[in-house]
């Protein structure tokens, strides 16, 4: 007979990407056996798993439907920990004999005594004895307990009622499974299994590699409904870089229209040609003039990316970005930080609310409230508004990075109301950053309204926002030469 423990609930979505995973990475694979008695495949696990994630094990590939192991609910991705078998003790003999077995192979096994929790024995070397021995035949008891032995030092009574024992066999490698499970062939079995939360993570990563539309309903399910944070992070890092890939497809069009996996570098888009080639999609010789895919993801990806930026663009993963950058909505930082990434790169006019009301939370931390305002900036002309009213603000921190996305929106409706305000606040922080803010803007008005305030603090050689106003004159007049 064959049972299973298991410690872990599967998503529909999860276990699919485990499985292809798993499977994908089991092909060629030298160290995989076939269990013709339990019906399923399995693959010994690679030195790097063992070394990451401290475990050890073999790891399912598939089952046969309606065969023993898929009829145990053995499921592919799972790892084999324990072979345990069970005996029921209605002798003498079984106990004696059962002993031996249970200590052959690593000194100790489990002793079930009627009304009480299982005992552990284990024995300190090989040969060691228990201690016990016991008499009856179907009902079972403790006969006799040695002085100075395991048994002593357990609780076990003459008396006891002996009702099993149970060998817990730890599983390293194929070798240890296939005899182990041979040795056990006639008796009822059960496997403790676990999923490798590193294989999850790596099968999370993946999909937000390949730049493929298929990814992003999984993705977006197990960023919901896992309750492991680790594994959340991992899909939205990667539904990230899929949106971070979806504005690359002007870039990759230009190769698919032309059929190719190398073009003139300067017939490109040169930031959108940077950012595929930061993302590892393609290498740029700027000596012989050329832009070359990489194999496989940028040369694969030259076939996906329309599909990829029609997905993205229906507006799904905006929705989710805004729900999630709150905190009272998602507790973790480094999610929040994700979709603020994701709003920054998609820029919806409608998650300009929301996030501005993470810019003015005085309870977000300020690193994520500044983000929310480098979101805002990326929308651009939309935002200014919105910009503006939060700049209002008596919050230092809510008038300063405002002020810092106003300045990089610019326009005449932005540059006025941050002139405005350099000639009316007397706060130096607020003032040193609406100077740097309109110098960003960089237009005739603005350099006007700079210098009228630099003749306002001439006399003043203590100032800082003189001094801070020099210096930016001094930038000002590098960039023109």
């Amino acid at each position: 007979m064959l049972e299973k423990i298991t410690r872990v609930d599967k998503s529909r979505y999860l276990m699919f990407i485990v499985s292809l995973f798993v499977l994908i990475v089991g092909l060629g694979c030298e160290n995989q056996y076939y269990d013709e008695r339990l019906q399923m495949r399995l693959q010994q696990l690679d030195s790097d798993l063992k070394d990451r994630w401290s475990t050890s094990g073999v790891v399912i590939l598939e089952t046969t439907p309606n065969g023993p192991a898929d009829k145990a609910q053995l499921e592919t991705g799972e790892l084999i920990s324990y072979v345990i078998a069970e005996y029921p003790i209605r002798s003498t003999g079984d106990f004696n004999s059962t002993l031996k077995k249970g200590l052959d192979e690593d000194n100790n096994l489990i002793l079930y005594l009627k009304d009480k929790p299982p005992l552990r024995i284990a024995l300190r070397r090989r040969g060691d004895k228990v201690g016990l021995s016991v008499e009856g035949n179907g009902t079972v008891r403790v006969k006799q307990i040695q002085p100075g032995t395991p048994a002593a030092n357990a609780d076990i009574q003459v008396g006891d009622l002996v009702e099993k024992i149970v060998d817990e066999r730890k599983i390293y490698s194929l070798d240890d499974y296939k005899k182990t499970v041979s040795k056990l062939s006639k008796q009822q079995v059960t496997f403790r299994t676990t999923e490798l939360i590193g294989v999850k993570i790596a099968a999370v990563s993946a999909l937000g590699e390949l730049g493929d539309t298929r990814a992003i309903e999984p993705l977006i399910d197990i960023f919901r409904n896992s309750t492991e944070l680790s594994l959340r992070k991992s899909s939205i890092s990667s539904l990230q870089r899929l949106v971070e890939l979806s504005v690359l497809n002007d870039l990759f069009q230009q190769f698919q229209r032309a059929n190719v996996n190398q073009l003139p570098a300067d017939s490109l888009q040169a930031q959108q040609m940077e950012s595929a080639a930061i993302l590892g999609l393609l290498t740029v010789d700027r000596a012989e003039n050329t832009a070359t895919l990489k194999a496989p993801f940028g040369t694969q990806f030259r076939h996906r990316s329309e599909a990829l930026y029609q997905k993205i663009n229906e507006g799904q993963l905006a929705e989710l970005a805004q729900e999630y950058i709150q905190i009272t909505v998602e507790p973790e930082q480094e999610i929040r930080r994700a979709c603020l990434a994701i709003l920054g790169i998609l820029k919806p006019v409608s998650a300009i609310n929301p996030l501005v009301a993470v810019l003015e939370n005085p309870a977000e931390i300020p690193g994520i409230r500044f983000q929310a305002g480098v979101a805002l900036r990326q929308i651009g002309e939309p935002a200014v508004d919105a910009l503006i009213s939060a700049f209002e603000s008596e919050d230092t921190s809510t008038k300063d990075i405002a002020a810092s996305a106003l300045g990089g929106i610019g326009g005449i409706k932005a540059r006025d109301r941050l002139i405005k305000a350099l000639e009316t606040t007397s706060e130096p922080a607020i003032q040193l950053t609406l100077v740097d803010a309109i110098a960003k803007i960089g237009d005739a008005p603005s350099i006007q309204a700079l210098q009228r305030q630099r003749q306002q603090y001439q006399g003043d050689d203590d100032s800082g926002i003189r001094i801070f106003l020099d210096e930016v004159f001094k930038n000002l007049t590098q960039e023109s030469m």
